[in-house]
């Protein structure tokens, strides 16, 4: 029986782990080829090739680009995924670390979008890993939230200047997953009790979340329609959330989050 991308290729940053890695298994299962781009290396079969790079080095990126294009010269699939968070004061947080989660979680995206969408065949997919924090942004999690807010308004431009080629683009928005994420969340507090009680709580509910293969089942399901969504959010009660966020003023919801973190 043939499968939906069979044949197809597929780039996806961080897809040695967490979400990323659920999502590469469930489109290799679908039948496609996929390249990841990650910071450390994962020897997984299932990977055309798994690269190491860090992606917020322009080089480095680029000579992987040109080797996968070397290879493949098109591509059906960008999925747009590698990130990682901070947490704390912004008025503790350090340049380098702001300069880093931006680079990472956004111009990293933009500029990998950039290179290689001439070679993105007609009818293709760009998917981006966005955040709830988007919709709602965290205390505590300012940069993080700017990050992922300004991955939602470049996929929106973006959607529009492919719409020729057919090219559709979404964002998938997970709320709470129980992923390596949290662990390797950089934390930059201070000595306040309230702060840190925010952060505790935050990682808790992470925790408890949804697994990673949740998400990437889901994820999978949306981006085989052939009219998938711009933006999405996932999980139950945060479709729930996602729905009051259109009706709730912006400064009772601001409200509603400082009764929930603080």
């Amino acid at each position: 029986m043939k499968k939906k991308f069979d044949g197809k290729v597929a780039v996806i940053s961080g897809a040695s782990s967490g979400i990323g890695n659920a999502i590469a298994k469930r489109l290799k299962a679908e039948g496609m080829r996929i390249y990841d781009i990650s910071k450390t290396v994962n020897a997984d079969e299932m990977f055309e090739k798994s690269f190491e790079c860090d992606i917020s080095n322009d080089e480095m990126v680029k000579t992987v680009v040109d080797e996968i294009l070397a290879k493949e010269k098109n591509i059906d699939m960008l999925f747009c995924n590698a990130g990682f968070g901070i947490a704390g004061l912004v008025e503790n947080a350090s340049i380098k670390n702001i300069d880093s989660i931006m680079n990472v979680n956004l111009l990293a995206h933009i500029k990998m979008t950039k290179l290689f969408l001439k070679n993105i065949n007609p009818k293709g997919r760009i998917v981006f890993t966005g955040s709830m924090a988007t919709i709602i942004p965290l205390p505590y999690q300012a940069c993080y939230s700017a990050s992922k807010a300004g991955i939602d308004s470049f996929a929106r431009a973006v959607a529009t200047e492919v719409k020729s080629k057919k090219i559709k683009v979404t964002t998938f928005m997970p709320g709470d997953v129980n992923t390596g994420f949290t662990d390797a969340r950089v934390k930059e507090t201070g000595s306040g009790a309230g702060e840190k009680h925010s952060i505790v709580k935050m990682e808790k509910a992470e925790r408890k979340g949804r697994n990673a293969d949740y998400v990437a089942k889901r994820v999978v399901k949306i981006i085989k329609k052939k009219n998938p969504p711009l933006r999405v959010s996932i999980g139950g009660v945060w479709k729930l959330v996602y729905g009051l966020v259109r009706i709730v003023p912006t400064k009772f919801l601001n409200f509603l989050v400082e009764k929930i973190y603080i």
